[in-house]
């Protein structure tokens, strides 16, 4: 429904699908803030959605589809390293030599080479290696981070270290418990890196999770999910002081121009109630005419739009940034216009990197006593519990002669797609022995297995299982004459479940 609709055209429309609609099919999200429905979804014809599409008050009318899974691609050959730059400047042409640190300032010595990026100020060189991840003070509190993915690990050390309240919601049809509700751990990872004590940019935020459905959300779900945080927003009188994370693996049916127009009208309806929207370019990562930033990382990694989420809610959190940012009904387009200042290339012919406007080069101490202490130069807070390093994960013990496995290939940071089957040795409480419980599962028409550990990061201890996805030939060749291989990897890059 478009934003000036009133409730005889709602009534109007309710009573045309009533007398149209499949039996049984009609339902309506209502808005709690306003009490007005939004949208409809119905079971009808093309005939008549083409017909409902030009009354009074209908903004659009779209297929209620399933997301499709977005692949990733290989991604391309970084560029070269971009040179020390004497005039850095931003997208626009101009200086960003003259941004200069808040009074108050906190310093991340053991952080993630991606967030010492975030904080690396332009005109720096790479070789120069920074003292760790700095951030302002306020570090996002006061804003709420809404996260619409597949849940968290709340027996995360990430998750349970969150200084900011943690909350959940759920999309029809999600399992409303607080858990992960997808093996990939997508939700774990992307909250972590918006708000977590280690990999988090905006430590101190708010974070809820708008947890999905384990098989992937209708498009109404996702657009019933807009609603509710709208609702959420105005419930909690946190207007100018909200950001959404939209950044799961999947994506709209493109060839349905009517789905990206709902889609369009739902985002721009939030931005319009100074609701700060950010979304993933997905795996293709785009030109730099198409992008409004980037984030440190691989292409196909899903850190990139948490990372900018949490620099964008510090700046929301600061009072210096105010007068810039908090003007009613323009607050996504001022923030989404310093986004574009404050990106610029980290490589050469790379594409524009979000910084969080700190030069981390300051806070180097010209003073061999303590930070802070009396006599020293430096203006910062020592964050001890996100510069604690966890442990070195503990090796795999791979047999070095499976009994009936040829391995074909070994690699880190890999995990195995396209499977027949999938099977999860902590469902069979198997401790050893892996190689042969994973062949073990290789029958009928399987020809191969694709085996990898998971690591659990929890409580300060990794949680150790097995992943064994079985594959069927792709020429259909018969079984007996194709030799069984074993594909062994790890993941300990990503704290999941």
């Amino acid at each position: 429904m478009t934003r000036s609709v009133n409730k005889k055209q709602i009534q109007d429309l309710n009573n045309t699908l009533s007398t149209h609609a499949t039996p049984g099919s009609l339902e309506g999200k209502t808005s709690i803030h306003t009490g007005l429905i939004v949208f409809f979804k119905a079971s009808i014809s093309s005939i008549q959605a083409n017909a409902i599409k030009k009354l009074p008050g209908v903004a659009a009318v779209t297929p209620d589809l399933m997301l499709e899974e977005k692949q990733s691609r290989p991604s391309s050959t970084p560029p070269s390293l971009t040179p020390r730059q004497t005039s850095p400047k931003d997208r626009s042409g101009s200086p960003l030599t003259n941004v200069r640190n808040p009074a108050n300032v906190r310093l991340q010595l053991v952080a993630p080479t991606e967030l010492e990026v975030i904080s690396q100020p332009p005109g720096s060189v790479r070789a120069a290696h920074p003292p760790g991840f700095a951030y302002a003070s306020e570090a996002g509190r006061g804003v709420t981070i809404y996260v619409i993915d597949t849940g968290a690990n709340t027996q995360n050390p990430q998750w349970e270290g969150m200084s900011g309240n943690k909350r959940f919601m759920y999309l029809p049809k999600a399992e409303e418990t607080m858990t992960d509700g997808h093996e990939s751990g997508h939700g774990s990872c992307v909250s972590s890196k918006a708000t977590g004590s280690l990999f988090g940019t905006a430590k101190d935020a708010k974070i809820v999770m708008l947890k999905v459905p384990r098989e992937l959300p209708w498009t109404s779900a996702t657009l019933a999910a807009l609603v509710d945080i709208s609702d959420d927003v105005k419930s909690k009188g946190i207007k100018g002081k909200a950001v959404v994370n939209i950044s799961l693996g999947q994506y709209f049916p493109m060839k349905e121009e009517s789905i990206v127009e709902a889609y369009k009208y739902s985002i721009v309806t939030l931005m319009s109630e100074d609701i700060v929207v950010v979304t993933a370019s997905d795996y293709s990562q785009g030109t730099i005419e198409e992008l409004t930033t980037s984030a440190p990382g691989n292409v196909m990694c899903t850190s990139t739009v948490p990372a900018v989420v949490g620099v964008i809610a510090v700046w929301l959190s600061q009072d210096e940034h105010a007068a810039e940012l908090q003007v009613p009904g323009e607050v996504a387009a001022k923030v989404k216009a310093k986004v574009k200042k404050f990106s610029y290339p980290r490589v050469r012919g790379g594409p524009p990197v979000i910084w969080n406007g700190i030069d981390v080069r300051e806070l180097v101490c010209k003073s061999p006593k303590r930070p802070g202490g009396a006599g020293s130069d430096c203006r910062m807070t020592l964050n001890p519990l996100a510069s604690a390093r966890p442990p070195q994960p503990p090796k795999p013990q791979w047999s070095k002669k499976p009994q009936g496995f040829r391995r074909v290939f070994e690699q880190d940071g890999v995990i195995g797609r396209c499977y027949v089957e999938r099977w999860n040795s902590s469902d069979f409480d198997v401790k050893d022995n892996i190689e042969q419980w994973c062949l073990d599962r290789c029958r009928g028409k399987c020809a191969s297995v694709f085996l990898y550990r998971v690591l659990q990061f929890s409580s300060w201890e990794y949680n150790e299982s097995y992943i064994c996805n079985t594959y069927v030939d792709r020429n259909t060749v018969p079984l007996k004459v194709v030799k069984k291989c074993a594909q062994i990897t790890e993941v300990t890059n990503c704290m999941q479940v």
